[in-house]
């Protein structure tokens, strides 16, 4: 019993030390190989992509309901919990959460016809604690404020994990308007301590004898290599390699082009789960009704003691080595986007998350704009769970083959003591791009619907003709393509009749026909004048020569 006491306090009070993000670095777009994660549909720009070991991405995260001036205060040179801070900082329904994700490597290549086939490994630690505020209520303030009352408490939830995923990906552009991107990944899970999300309690308080009846139903934890992690047993080597703790996930995006100036984006992420076998021990708290009588605080150096004592030592409790199945956190991303130019998008983003039954959404608006092919920056006002309007800003600056990338929400009024959430990225890959044909484009405006067929690095295939256009009914050879504009040489004027009908338009990129038709252009009434001058004056030379006469 007192190991699963210390096992649960343990996991409460490291989760509430440390707290989904990532909307500023979502808003990069396909800039990087790595918002490949959050949508598989975006495929950067480029042939070849290598990630390096480590260096090619890190991402922290942090969540958390309370900050460390809501939570503790100062008082004679001593730091002390301030219970009072606490339960007017707290919410209904509260959430903790602590992320890492570091990047092993990842291998991508577009081939000629536009599809993009990827390879990758991610190490990823995942930490989330969820609790309703009736849950402190009643450890802080005991039963006092709930005389008469029934108290129910439930939506209690913990999934924290250790594991690695290997996959493929694969985007290709179905048509001009639809990219389809999907992933596949196998798991290997390592350690893993959850509760199931059923977990409930109703308490109630008697009235007369201020004591609180206890009902408990599904109360359970459930661990995996956790003893093989703190060295009681197996070796950690050996685990880390193979640990025989299976799953697998997919994940799944598109990226719709409705006309040349919108688009929609959306992805679901993680669906998957593991499956735990290695080094499983669960302990149980059988379903149970007891009544609690509180405890002693005159002293809180025995705390852990007077609560085994008088409140865990009624618990009926079961061990078991049973192994069991955890379901990754699923993830979603949608966008509205709107291109404004060639260089610059604008988006309005939405995000959520499945964890243990519940759904936390995020917000956030966000513009992009890219300065030819060295850099893209993006900036974002977002909303987070449980906190309040930010801001965030991502960029990514290529040079030669290598790009550096960094992103960060909740980058204003940043302070260690009142931070509650954040979330950083950055990273180093090597991309080379494929030599340019005359059509490429960096930005989502040109390949919009009514500029040529998109392929999937984000250029254009283009009309049939690309290195051929026509200049007012003429073919001439395209020197250069640039984005949605032609460069051809230097065109000589032909004279043409003000006066008379307009010749017809012709767009720069439009293909030229097969057979142009020859374009007649009207003379000048003076030019007429000379040209009937000049006739009348030759009729005259030669009616003198037949003749004979002389003037």
């Amino acid at each position: 019993m007192r190991k699963f006491t210390s096992t649960i306090l343990a996991t409460l009070i490291a989760s509430s030390l440390f707290g989904q993000t990532s909307m500023s670095f979502y808003h990069l777009g396909n800039e990087t190989f790595q918002n490949n994660s959050l949508n598989p549909a975006w495929v950067p720009k480029g042939r070849l992509f290598i990630g390096l070991p480590v260096l090619s991405g890190i991402h922290l995260h942090v969540n958390n309901a309370l900050s460390y001036n809501e939570t503790f205060t100062k008082e004679n040179n001593s730091i002390l919990l301030d219970q009072d801070k606490i339960l007017s900082n707290i919410q209904n329904q509260n959430l903790v959460s602590a992320h890492a994700n570091i990047n092993l490597f990842h291998v991508g290549f577009k081939f000629p016809a536009g599809a993009f086939i990827s390879f990758f490994a991610n190490e990823r630690i995942e930490s989330d604690l969820l609790f309703p505020k009736e849950l402190l209520e009643v450890g802080i303030d005991g039963n006092d404020p709930l005389l008469g009352d029934e108290v129910k408490i439930g939506n209690v939830g913990l999934m924290a994990s250790h594991f690695r995923e290997i996959g493929i990906g694969y985007a290709y552009s179905v048509n001009g308007q639809l990219d389809f991107g999907i992933r596949a990944k196998y798991l290997m899970g390592f350690t893993n301590a959850s509760v199931p999300g059923n977990a409930r309690a109703n308490i109630t308080t008697n009235a007369d004898f201020f004591q609180m009846d206890v009902e408990l139903q599904n109360a359970q934890l459930r661990t995996a290599g956790i003893d093989i992690l703190t060295g009681d047993e197996g070796d950690i080597g050996s685990h880390l390699v193979s640990s025989g703790n299976t799953g697998f996930a997919v994940d799944i995006g598109g990226v719709y082009k409705l006309n040349r100036y919108y688009s929609i984006a959306g992805s679901l992420l993680d669906v998957g789960w593991i499956n735990w076998n290695t080094n499983v021990v669960n302990q149980t708290l059988n379903d149970t009704t007891f009544t609690y009588n509180g405890v002693n605080l005159d002293g809180v150096g025995d705390l852990v003691e007077s609560l085994e004592d008088s409140l865990f030592n009624k618990f009926d409790a079961t061990e078991t080595n049973e192994t069991y199945k955890t379901w990754l956190p699923t993830r979603a991303y949608g966008s509205w986007i709107y291109h404004y130019d060639r260089n610059m998008d604008f988006y309005a983003s939405m995000g959520a998350r499945y964890i243990q039954g519940q759904l936390k959404l995020l917000y956030g608006g966000g513009i992009t704009r890219k300065f030819g092919k060295v850099a893209t920056l993006s900036a974002s006002a977002l909303k987070l769970p449980q906190q309040f309007f930010n801001v965030g800003a991502a960029f990514a600056v290529n040079g030669g083959p290598v790009q550096f990338y960094m992103a960060a929400d909740q980058v204003i009024n940043f302070s260690a003591p009142d931070f509650k959430a954040f979330d950083f990225r950055f990273g180093i890959n090597l991309k080379f791009r494929e030599r340019d044909k005359g059509l490429g484009s960096s930005s989502s405006f040109a390949r919009s619907k009514g500029f040529g067929k998109s392929s999937n690095d984000g250029t254009l295939e283009g009309p049939k003709g690309v290195d051929s256009g026509s200049f007012l009914g003429k073919r001439v050879k395209n020197k250069k393509r640039d984005e949605i504009y032609s460069i051809i040489p230097r065109q000589k004027r032909p004279d043409v009749d003000t006066e008379g009908t307009p010749a017809r338009k012709v767009e720069p990129n439009s293909p030229a026909p097969t057979s142009p038709p020859k374009t007649r252009y009207k003379k000048s009434i003076n030019q007429r004048k000379l040209n009937l001058k000049r006739k009348n004056k030759k009729k005259k030379v030669i009616r003198k020569s037949l003749t004979g006469r002389k003037n």
